[in-house]
């Protein structure tokens, strides 16, 4: 984050679908004479205050926003605590371990992908799933022995 007021931008357009004072006058124009006919055929009169809301529903209908954080520091948390929109109006997917039997589906979906006609994938797909839980211990030792964590998705 460079700049914290671009956290506050992303909590405003998940909480309303607007960021304030973001629209020039023109800006504003283009949405009304955008948004008129929908507003009435919705059966609302066209007054700016209509059309303006028709125009921030159609947003908040289709603007998807995706955000990567990290777990790590107090950074983190004190954005949540600030930003509640964050929260309140986000799924949030936490990388945690994945279970032995997910390993081994991602790797053979992975593997079936092209007819690589491997002699044996079937140790193949348990030596990925191997290795990577091995990974998972070793960043647990890590974390023992310096203080530091590190994470790990099947990806990385």
């Amino acid at each position: 984050i460079v700049n914290e007021q671009m956290v506050e931008a992303i909590n405003n357009v998940l909480n309303s679908g607007d960021v304030p004072n973001l629209y020039k006058n023109e800006d504003i124009d283009s949405i009304m004479q955008a948004c008129r006919a929908a507003c009435q055929q919705a059966g609302f009169p066209p007054t700016k205050a209509n059309v303006f809301n028709m125009y921030i529903s159609r947003v908040k209908a289709c603007v998807h926003v995706v955000l990567a954080f990290s777990p790590v520091g107090d950074a983190f948390r004190t954005r949540l605590r600030m930003f509640p929109s964050l929260v309140n109006c986000c799924t949030i997917d936490w990388f945690g371990e994945w279970p032995a039997e997910a390993l081994y589906s991602v790797g053979k979906q992975q593997m079936t992908l092209e007819d690589l006609q491997l002699p044996n994938l079937e140790g193949l797909l348990n030596l990925f799933k191997v290795i990577h839980q091995s990974v998972e211990v070793a960043a647990k030792e890590v974390l023992v022995t310096s203080k530091r964590s590190i994470y790990i998705t099947p990806t990385s």
